[in-house]
């Protein structure tokens, strides 16, 4: 079994006053423990869209020794473009900030600070493979709109985009391949949940500047193209789950869980070798004390 380690949602910054940096490095010691092969992290690897803080997770990724692409994919969250709103500052301000904000520069800062764990290029989508796994990378996070995201955390795969995953899925680099999307964004509808009743309720409250577009022909257009599994954050919750035959987990409560019991999780993927008679994925959900 190939050993994937899937984390989310770490929203870390240098002056670390949640400690959230000290619980990444906590975090990559369970990792470590757990002997596993490869990382993902599907975004918001910072707080806020700065440079030095983006520098700080990429000093803590290469204390383990991580930045390589064999070792590590990531995708950007919403934070990594837009930030959040700023300790002091009201909040009423923030939509002006993310007006502001300048999308392709904060997208090219993120990429090339991280590029070390890129497959030879720093721009999305990109495609991944490791040994029998191909793993397409993909940027969700939607640009500015006055109309559609004021906040800048809504999530779009643009049309240029999609094409370029479309070539992927269908190329023969992946026709044998277990194909593993990974992107920040949750392809499920925000309902009240008897599991998560606080959770979801606010989840459905601010559900206008959480979800991505084009939710329902982004599951069918991955079923159509055989995707195996989909791995996201984004709703600080930690989940496995199927929609319409497609299975994903959610590992963005892995260090900044908003569930009721606040439980630190991640999620272990198992993808089956070639020489295995078992070819069914695996996923074990790790519980941090």
């Amino acid at each position: 079994m190939y050993k994937i380690a899937h984390i989310s949602d770490m929203h870390i910054s240098l002056r670390d006053e949640n400690e959230h940096g000290r619980k990444l490095i906590k975090l990559l010691k369970s990792i470590e423990r757990q002997k596993c092969d490869h990382i993902i992290i599907t975004g918001d690897l910072v707080e806020n869209a700065v440079k030095l803080d983006m520098l700080y997770v990429k000093e803590i990724l290469s204390h383990f020794n991580l930045l390589y692409p064999e070792k590590l994919s990531i995708v950007p969250g919403n934070h990594d473009i837009f930030g959040g709103a700023y300790n002091g500052e009201p909040g009423y301000y923030f939509p002006t900030h993310c007006k502001n904000t300048d999308y392709d520069n904060n997208l090219k800062t993120f990429s090339e600070i991280f590029c070390d764990s890129f497959p030879g290029k720093n721009t999305f989508p990109y495609l991944k493979l490791i040994d029998n796994i191909a793993v397409i990378a993909v940027n969700s996070i939607d640009r500015w709109s006055e109309d559609e995201n004021m906040e800048g955390s809504n999530g779009r795969i643009s049309e240029e985009d999609l094409h370029k995953i479309r070539e992927i899925l269908k190329s023969e680099q992946v026709r044998d391949k277990y194909k593993i999307v990974i992107l920040h964004h949750h392809l499920y509808k925000e309902e009240i949940r008897e599991d998560l009743p606080v959770h979801s309720l606010w989840l459905k409250t601010i559900s206008w500047k959480m979800k991505i577009r084009k939710r329902k022909m982004l599951l069918k257009f991955f079923k159509k193209h055989k995707v195996n599994l989909i791995l996201h954050g984004h709703t600080h919750v930690s989940e496995v789950y199927n929609r319409n035959g497609l299975s994903l987990v959610n590992s963005s409560a892995s260090i900044m869980p908003l569930s009721e019991d606040l439980t630190k999780k991640y999620n272990i993927v198992s993808i089956p070798s070639e020489e295995e008679t078992d070819k069914n994925i695996m996923v074990e959900t790790i519980s941090l004390k």
